[in-house]
């Protein structure tokens, strides 16, 4: 293990711990929605309901943690989302379901709230874009890791909520024996959303159309799979095909953004996510195209995942580094605001034109960012690439990751007052 990383090591595999059931559940609840005869409506105010109790969470966990500190905090969290999946596969109703998933929102916002305030407290200013970028890496490798659990026994059974449950349990036994000292609470971010607008509207457009598209691909993603005739193992590689795409995809486009800037690039890999879409649409019709969907699923996870850190360099290229966190906050509030909708829209769309109507609002979604970045091109030059900050790529989880984003001020920086540049 390297250095930078040993006073981390027990959060880390809290995290990994915790993403590993949120992979599982998220293949599963879709599935057996649907089994259970859920409709497509059902299913996508589940999605949103997650969303939902997640931003809720990210404004009220710091109060919390605050209050009785980050150890105890986080058996809290952990202890009531423990609860949720044993009480999905007890209450199989949609409206129970709605509740139970707000509810685990909630207690993830402040699970990695937590976590993400405590990684940055145990790294410092030379450190900690190597601690991200292990954050990161992991919140893509163990997610797809917890897919794969999906194949250990059947969608109808109680099995696979027990596994969850026991996954959350078992996430906070490293944190609650960790020898790091807890850190002060997370801050709680100042939110100026009209002067984010005003800084780049082209990155809060952008952040709002990605919401949309992530919301709805989580949440009726495994509806289209097993529409598309796939089995409940084979949902799982599908979507572990998008997450290894977005993963192997996120820092080649980000060094190509480095060097053409970051407009240009994001038009063209929304573009280029626009037309994976409607190659998804086109699959789903072909029997006996299972590596065509696992291939297009990569394509489209390649194109689609890394829009949301290009915005977010985008608009921190454009503000001193003492407003990184204060920008980076307000454009997941915005990301998470789409894909509280973006569940919804695609249910409806996909309850009145079927399964293949997912891919079809994703298409659109990412062609109106295209058309968002050449319009804004056209009004606002280029910056020059000597001004540009090194693109990061961020886990969309809580505002505290951003604290470790090596592009924002040090808090001892933070005092310094110089004016944002525009």
């Amino acid at each position: 293990m390297s250095t930078p990383l040993q006073p981390v090591v027990a959060l880390l595999v809290s995290a990994a711990v915790l993403l590993m059931g949120n992979g599982l559940l998220s293949v599963l609840l879709p599935v057996r929605a649907g089994l259970d005869a859920f409709s497509q409506l059902d299913i996508g105010i589940m999605g949103s309901a997650y969303f939902l109790g997640l931003v809720i969470g990210c404004l009220v966990s710091p109060g919390i943690i605050a209050r009785v500190g980050h150890i105890r905090a986080f058996a809290a969290f952990a202890a009531v989302a423990t609860v949720t999946p044993l009480c999905h596969a007890i209450f199989p109703l949609p409206p129970v379901w709605w509740l139970l998933r707000a509810l685990t929102g909630l207690c993830f916002a402040g699970l990695f709230m937590g976590i993400e305030s405590w990684l940055n407290a145990a790294s410092d200013r030379e450190n900690r874009g190597r601690v991200l970028a292990a954050y990161t890496m992991l919140n893509l490798t163990v997610t797809t890791v917890g897919m794969q659990l999906s194949g250990l026994f059947p969608a109808r059974g109680f099995e696979l909520f027990s596994l969850v449950a026991v996954l959350y349990s078992l996430a906070a036994v490293p944190v609650s024996l960790t020898r790091t000292v807890a850190p002060t609470p997370p801050r709680r971010s100042r939110l100026r959303l009209v002067w984010l607008i005003g800084v780049s509207p082209a990155a809060v457009l952008a952040c709002l159309f990605t919401g949309m598209v992530n919301g709805a691909f989580w949440t009726l993603g495994p509806t289209y799979a097993h529409a598309a005739g796939l089995g409940f193992e084979e949902v799982a590689l599908f979507l572990s095909a998008a997450v290894l795409g977005g993963a192997l995809a996120q820092w080649p486009v980000g060094l190509s953004s480095d060097r053409l800037g970051r407009r240009p690039v994001a038009a063209l890999v929304s573009a280029a996510a626009a037309l994976a879409g409607l190659g998804l649409v086109v699959a789903a019709g072909s029997q006996g195209s299972r590596p065509v969907l696992y291939a297009t699923a990569a394509a489209f996870g390649a194109m689609a995942f890394p829009i949301y850190a290009l915005a977010v360099a985008h608009a921190n290229d454009l503000v001193h580094r003492k407003r990184a966190v204060e920008v980076s906050s307000g454009l997941l509030l915005t990301f998470s605001v789409g894909a509280v909708v973006g569940p919804l829209a695609a249910a409806a769309l996909m309850q009145w034109g079927g399964a293949t109507m997912l891919f079809l609002l994703t298409a659109v979604a990412h062609g109106l960012i295209v058309l968002v970045m050449l319009v804004r091109a056209a009004q606002r030059p280029a910056l020059p690439t000597a001004r540009q900050e090194d693109y990061v790529a961020v886990p969309r989880t809580t505002p505290a990751v951003f604290e470790l984003d090596p592009r924002a001020a040090p808090p001892e920086a933070a005092t310094t007052p110089p004016e944002a540049a525009r």
